[in-house]
């Protein structure tokens, strides 16, 4: 049985927990990270990892969770920069942090089973997944539309557009550094230009 932490501890050790997580899933992949690895270097015995996770999995889906709410908030907190090009700022995103994630191990499908990961996940994770996403788009069309834009957006394409966009910048491996780069920067700009419309 894990020990038993304080508040206080519980914040510190697991925001310590998933920082180690993040670089550690980075730069080694999924598959080559135990939780024996993750415990030994945050300094806490293996049960300790066991008061915040069920197992390894549970974990992933947490720091995931994690970084897209970091991400969105910080497109919600910028979202004024939007107002020059509003479908541009969605399209550069898209192809800003696919571009960061495919240098990112942990999302490399072919090392880490990325895919699989979210294949096996429990309905509701990828529907609470799934909900921080629409809620950010809501929040952007409600943003434009206060500043005069008439806005037409699919937002169930928009969401499987971000399905798409992670299945190719997980197996960029298979297309190539050669190509690769303008090949996901046509796909965001041609789906989100399909999909959202802003107009004056």
């Amino acid at each position: 049985m894990g020990k038993a932490f304080t508040d206080k501890e519980r914040a510190d050790v697991q925001g310590n927990l998933r920082r180690i997580g993040l670089k550690l899933f980075a730069e080694k992949g999924i598959k080559g990270v135990s939780i024996r690895d993750l415990t030994s270097e945050a300094d806490i015995a293996q049960g300790g990892f066991y008061s915040f996770y069920k197992d390894k999995e549970d974990f992933l889906i947490d720091l995931i969770e994690l970084r897209i709410t970091e991400k969105l908030a910080i497109m919600l907190e910028k979202k004024a920069d939007s107002l020059n090009d509003p479908v541009g700022y969605i399209a550069e995103i898209f192809y800003r942090e696919g571009m960061h994630l495919k240098e990112n191990k942990a999302f490399d499908n072919m090392i880490s089973g990325t895919l699989e990961l979210f294949y096996n996940a429990e309905p509701e994770v990828n529907e609470r997944i799934s909900s921080h996403y629409k809620d950010a788009f809501e929040t952007m069309i409600q943003f434009w539309r206060e500043h005069g834009y008439q806005v037409d957006a699919d937002i169930d394409a928009l969401m499987n557009t971000i399905r798409a966009a992670s299945i190719l910048f997980s197996n960029a491996p298979l297309i190539g550094n050669k190509y690769f780069k303008d090949i996901y920067k046509i796909f965001c700009v041609s789906e989100i230009n399909a999909f959202l419309k802003v107009r004056k």
